[in-house]
């Protein structure tokens, strides 16, 4: 059953990567730099050193920034060991790239099986990782026909996505019966993945990875945006098509309050910044892009460069969480929480359900209406001290997650 499966999906999947190619070379040039960034690797061809024989080999297959960040904690409890890494995106590769003690890393191969099985048979892996989603059918059949072991870890499947999932179960369960080991985050992963395999003893909760990394680090300051020390900052973390709009009329609104108010804007996609340019200019508001900051006076900031949001979250007085005004399940709120702000998200945050549920009123306000949002942002510029507070309550919400890192590493051990 699962080989007729496998070559279902390797078909389906070369017949729509035409089109897919096809859209992103007419997307843009920044779209197109992004997928032919590095290629060669995409297409299985790895320049891969010789790796220790005496040592056992670890893969840890993730996705985006987010989940690299993720990962870091995790390379230097497996010191000893032959470590390669691979990434979906190019700023998780350019990431992975400056963390000390990988012996590899690369951009994924797209998952068709001659691809996977080319690289797998170089490598010879004895542990591959997946991080959060990363469910690719011809990674895991093929590694599991080597006799690799394989480990989910931070396992995730959003309320938004179950359905999805549930429906197609009949292709999900083979592939991921083929996996070992699952850790997820809450008891919301457990159940959906349990009842997706159908084997609570190879489901675990080990907490949320991401809460052990060590956010503030990484910092900034006002001077160099060019913002003076008592200017207000209302940041926007990866909005989403449809919000800024509203950000922007609420902001005005705010500004003739608090004249040293400023708002930064981190879209969650970059490719959308001369549309975004085009709603401030509406609105009577001067701008810079980040990536051309200047000394000149602005209202609104950009973000149009990868990897900078969490940095401009230290020196931000509110965050806002993006995707969560309009339907696209919120992003992550926990950096924002890391570095003790307050925090403002929308109804529309199934896809970080346990983290915005352990937040709501711990530091941060959930809102529903574009009222609501103003009144809030009206109360806490108003009260440092209540900023304060609300910044120290979410901090409070981040340390008590911690630890899952040392649960994981435990577990894959085990499998070593």
């Amino acid at each position: 059953m699962i080989n007729v499966l496998l070559v279902f999906y390797n078909c389906l999947l070369l017949i729509f990567l035409v089109p897919i190619l096809l859209a992103i070379v007419l997307a843009g040039k920044k779209n197109r730099q992004e997928f032919f960034y590095c290629i060669k690797e995409r297409l299985s061809q790895w320049n891969i050193p010789q790796l220790d024989k005496t040592k056992k080999t670890v893969w840890i297959h993730c996705a985006s920034l987010g989940e690299a960040k993720a990962v870091e904690p995790m390379i230097p409890h497996l010191q000893g060991n032959n470590i390669i890494v691979s990434t979906i995106t190019k700023s998780a590769r350019e990431y992975v790239a400056k963390i000390k003690g990988i012996s590899y890393f690369a951009l994924a191969p797209v998952d068709v099986y001659p691809f996977i099985s080319s690289i797998l048979k170089k490598i010879k892996p004895d542990v591959l990782i997946l991080i959060e989603t990363e469910f690719w059918p011809s990674m895991i059949t093929c590694a599991n026909k080597l006799g690799t072991k394989i480990i989910t870890v931070n396992g995730r499947i959003s309320k938004g996505a179950y359905p999805y999932y549930r429906l197609t179960k009949f292709f999900w369960k083979p592939f991921l019966t083929l996996i070992d080991y699952i850790s997820v985050r809450n008891e919301h992963d457990y159940k959906r993945f349990v009842s997706l395999t159908d084997n609570k003893d190879k489901v675990g909760i080990t907490g949320n990875i991401k809460y052990d990394r060590d956010f503030t680090s990484e910092t900034i300051t006002k001077g160099d945006l060019f913002l003076a020390d008592n200017d207000l900052i209302l940041t926007a973390g990866s909005t989403r098509e449809g919000e800024e709009a509203i950000l922007l009329k609420i902001f005005v609104q705010l500004k003739n309050i608090f004249t040293n108010l400023k708002l930064i804007i981190a879209p969650r996609h970059i490719a959308r910044v001369n549309e975004i340019s085009s709603l401030i200019k509406k609105n009577n508001l001067s701008f810079e892009l980040f990536s051309k900051l200047t000394d000149k006076k602005k209202d609104v900031i950009i973000i149009d460069v990868f990897g900078k949001l969490q940095t401009i979250y230290s020196i931000s007085d509110i965050v806002f969480i993006g995707g969560s005004i309009v339907n696209k399940g919120g992003q992550n709120p926990i950096e924002a929480a890391a570095y003790s702000k307050p925090i403002i998200f929308g109804k529309y945050m199934y896809n970080f359900e346990n983290e915005s549920a352990s937040l709501k009123n711990n530091g941060a306000f959930e809102i529903n209406t574009k009222e609501e949002f103003y009144e809030t942002a009206i109360k806490l510029l108003n009260d440092k001290e209540l900023r304060q507070d609300a910044g120290k309550k979410a901090l409070e919400v981040v340390k008590n997650q911690k630890g899952a890192i040392e649960k994981n590493i435990k577990i894959i051990k085990e499998y070593l």
